[in-house]
């Protein structure tokens, strides 16, 4: 058969098939005449016949054939003779492209031919539209064998060859000493003397650095296995010399899967340079049978005219060009140039982290609650709030929830912050019932993170919930969940089940941020929750956007006939409370009524007998 070829004619026939070796053995004469006769006439130009199955062994034996139509009873050897002497001869990523001819097809006998290496029958008499269909089935799948087979042999020599040069150089101690062992790129040490000696040679400060960091590697691991990743890292570096000796700068390996490249000129030319340099390294890879893509980030400094003379000059490019590359997504496959603000927000973000892991475990009290209420929109009256963490750092000061929450989730404490803020809330609800005799729901956020860290600890949830509403004494129906769309993707049939196991508590389940993320009024009707909470982008400016205000009315009418309580966020003014209640909208949040409130000063203005502003 012909590997090389494996285009399909306009009838959909693989021309490798009709090329396709045949041997039939079989002792009746009259079967071979006919077999043959009839595979001739329908293209098939290699096939041999056979009647002594001693004979058939020698043949394949001497050249191997793609398919092997095989008579069961026959004497001197029977087919099942005949099929363990071959298969004894077959390599260990080989099979035996055998289809049986026989006249009994009862259980006994399939079974026998199976266990002996047969992979299909055709029974006698022959019926030839069904035998030419077996064998063109056969083949078809003998071809992509082959294919798969040529693919892996060729693969495996090119690794060979890229092991074998690099053996070849390990016997060089200095070459040890200065070069990568995977990629044969200069390595840390090397790349590092390399480029004080050139900038002391080209005595200018038109220098620049690049980090380049290739994020798919841990992914290769577990997929396709240490040589692999060997292999894409190669890629990578080959493709990063290529560019780096066209502009006649060098790169090496940093560290693991990031490379450093540097060029003896810095600005525009430069940044030409980096970008085209992204464009490369992140191209796919189509040495397999499917296409790869490599994924990336990296980020890029110029040497600055004051660290030219100095020892720490190398040391401070590349930090510039590490804070850069940390600024960008793992996947945005860009290469950017450092500015100031990267470095302000990435030593930011490393002391918010420290910090926040030390007032966790040390100094929970930083952390506390302020209440935003709820507006019942007839009666102009609190019907509950949303407990909004804050964060008071004795020395930085006020921390935006913005800025620390995705820490924590990225961190893995939020699971351990959003128990905590469960518990100031039922804290509050508490605080609520002695002051005033009675209390409304309070409703707290649940990050989709905090659910899937819990269950792949094998923690529950629900049962850290009837803990601590079990410790606070503190009725089920007093607290709501609210939990975004994203999070129900991140694994949507638990994170569903969780919700019933909640509902059938008594406790509210509020959609929160309606409409920002996979919003599918499909799948609302099937949600285990209560509240729908419109997120204020659809009401922020609906009342003087037709459009806006139609789809605003829409999505309160279908929460209101799918039973659900309709929550609209981000009020601000008295167009857009007029409007919600025009469209029959029951309750709302938003700075028209107050902004978030210390727990005294909710509970001053639930004394009221209304919130309404002076101004309405």
């Amino acid at each position: 058969m012909a590997p090389e070829n494996n285009a399909l004619d306009p009838q959909g026939e693989a021309p490798q098939v009709l090329d396709a070796r045949i041997l039939i053995v079989d002792d009746n004469h009259a079967n071979l005449a006919v077999l043959a006769e009839f595979l001739d006439m329908e293209g098939f130009t290699q096939v041999t016949t056979e009647s002594d199955p001693r004979h058939a062994v020698a043949l394949w034996q001497e050249q191997p054939f793609d398919l092997l139509l095989l008579d069961i009873r026959m004497p001197h050897m029977n087919g099942h003779e005949v099929m363990a002497a071959l298969k004894a001869t077959l390599k260990p990523d080989d099979y035996l492209p055998c289809i049986v001819l026989t006249a009994q097809m009862d259980r006994e006998t399939r079974q026998a031919a199976l266990a002996a290496g047969a992979i299909d029958f055709i029974s006698k008499p022959f019926d030839f539209e069904e035998t030419l269909k077996r064998i063109n089935t056969a083949l078809n799948t003998r071809l992509l064998h082959q294919q798969k087979r040529n693919q892996l042999s060729d693969f495996r020599r090119r690794l060979e060859e890229q092991a074998f040069e690099l053996q070849e150089k390990e016997h060089n101690l200095d070459y040890l000493a200065t070069h990568d062992s995977v990629t044969g790129l200069l390595n840390r040490r090397a790349l590092t003397e390399r480029l004080r000696s050139q900038m002391i040679m080209a005595q200018s400060d038109a220098f620049s650095c690049a980090l380049v960091e290739v994020t798919d590697s841990d992914q290769f691991l577990l997929i396709e296995g240490v040589e692999s990743v060997d292999f894409f890292l190669r890629t990578v570096s080959t493709r990063l010399k290529m560019i780096m000796d066209d502009h006649f700068g060098i790169c090496g390996v940093w560290g693991g899967q990031t490379f450093l490249c540097a060029l003896p000129f810095a600005g525009e030319a430069a940044g030409s340079v980096f970008d085209r340099l992204a464009k490369a390294v992140f191209a796919p890879v189509d040495d397999f049978d499917v296409v790869v893509t490599l994924h990336g980030r990296g980020g890029y400094s110029s040497v600055r005219p004051k660290e030219v003379e100095t020892q720490q000059a190398i040391d401070a490019t590349v930090r510039r060009a590490g804070f850069a590359l940390a600024s960008q997504h793992k996947r945005s496959n860009l290469v950017v140039e450092f500015n100031q603000i990267m470095e302000d927000t990435a030593l930011r973000r490393n002391l918010l982290e420290r910090e926040l892991a030390l007032a966790m475990a040390q100094e929970p009290t930083q952390f506390f609650l302020q209440f935003q209420p709820k507006v019942d929109l007839t009666h102009e009256t609190i019907v509950g709030g949303e407990a909004l963490l804050r964060w008071q750092h004795p020395e930085l000061g006020f921390i935006s929830p913005v800025d620390f929450i995705p820490i924590a989730e990225e961190k893995g404490q939020i699971e351990a912050l959003g128990l905590i803020v469960i518990e100031y809330a039922l804290q509050f609800v508490r605080q609520m019932q002695a002051e005033l005799g009675r209390a409304v729901p309070i409703a707290v956020n649940v990050s989709g993170v905090q659910l899937e860290l819990m269950q792949a600890k094998g923690q529950s949830f629900v049962a850290e919930i009837q803990r601590l509403l079990s410790q606070y004494a503190v009725a089920p129906s007093l607290l709501e969940l609210e939990i975004t769309e994203s999070a129900l993707m991140i694994g949507f049939d638990w994170v569903i089940d969780t919700l019933h196991q909640l509902r059938a508590m008594d406790i509210s389940v509020a959609l929160d941020d309606f409409g920002t993320g996979y919003s599918s009024f499909a799948y609302i009707q099937n949600l285990p929750i209560s509240t729908l909470k419109i997120d204020r982008a659809f009401v922020d400016n609906a009342a003087n956007s037709p459009r806006q205000a139609a789809l605003l009315g829409a999505i309160v009418r279908m929460a209101l006939d799918l039973g659900l309580t309709t929550v609209a966020e981000g009020v601000e003014t008295l167009e857009d409370i007029m409007l919600l209640r025009q469209f029959n909208c029951p309750i709302a949040q938003g700075y028209y009524y107050s902004r978030p409130l210390m727990p005294d000063d909710f509970i001053a203005l639930l004394r009221q007998p209304s919130c309404a502003p002076a101004v309405s």
